[in-house]
């Protein structure tokens, strides 16, 4: 029960690597708020937590816009009574080179995958600092913030700016308790990779050059990103502060 008594938020936790995550959250004897900007998603979660004898609670928002960040961290608080730890997991993804991508485009990406940990990050820490107890922040970048990926300029942008905003924050809040890193995953199984193959004119042969990419020669599974998460968010990663810990089948060794 290594979350035993921490509240803990998690975006994007309607499936996924944030679902994956929040399921072993609540294993591990956390209290889960589990959001999501849709609630055909995101409720199905808690409904599952809980028939597993878990507790979590739901709160939608769209973390693109700080009034709903701010307003998720005062619920978390308000239904637990504290906040220990926040994964700042929602994200999107739109497939295209620069010239490709429009002004629309680029701001969707960044809204979501950068502003969105911004806000995340700002107002954990904003509650952490009151209770003068620390906590812990994971952030979620991709083997993208490290190596170019074909036709995915803006999301490589916003998850290289997640790391180093990762750093900065690590840095800053140090001496408060505070730690803040960054999981790097490598091709997941899920949505988002589906989402680029589809706009693959072979995308047969796009997965294979995604799976040779990967030492391990195969793709993860949420769950497996998520048991690195847990790991950083629990106290036996409490020295472990400003990192981007890659997760990514030795993608990153190439």
């Amino acid at each position: 029960m290594e979350l035993e008594n921490k509240v803990v938020i998690i975006t994007g936790a309607g499936r996924g690597i944030g679902a994956a995550t929040a399921e072993l959250a609540a294993q591990q004897g956390a209290k889960v708020v589990i959001s999501d900007i849709n609630d055909a998603w995101g409720e199905p979660t808690v409904a599952k937590i809980r028939a597993a004898g878990g507790e979590a609670s739901y709160f939608h928002a769209d973390v693109s816009k700080e009034a709903d960040v701010a307003a998720m961290v005062k619920f978390a608080v308000d239904t637990y009574g504290k906040l220990d730890g926040i994964v700042n997991n929602a994200a999107t993804i739109v497939v295209g080179s620069v010239t490709a991508l429009t002004a629309e485009d680029w701001n969707k990406v960044i809204g979501v995958n950068l502003n969105g940990v911004f806000y995340g990050c700002k107002h954990a820490i904003l509650q952490f600092e009151k209770q003068g107890t620390g906590g812990s922040i994971v952030n979620l970048g991709s083997i993208s913030a490290v190596v170019g990926m074909p036709e995915q300029a803006v999301y490589c942008a916003s998850k290289g700016g997640v790391f180093q905003l990762t750093r900065q924050i690590a840095l800053d809040y140090a001496k408060k308790a505070i730690r803040c890193n960054t999981i790097g995953p490598g091709s997941v199984d899920g949505e988002f990779l589906q989402i680029y193959l589809d706009a693959q004119s072979d995308p047969s042969s796009a997965l294979g050059v995604i799976l040779g990419n990967h030492p391990i020669a195969r793709l993860a599974t949420p769950y497996e990103i998520g048991e690195t998460i847990i790991f950083l968010l629990s106290d036996r990663a409490s020295f472990v502060t400003g990192a981007n810990l890659q997760v990514d089948g030795g993608y990153s060794t190439r």
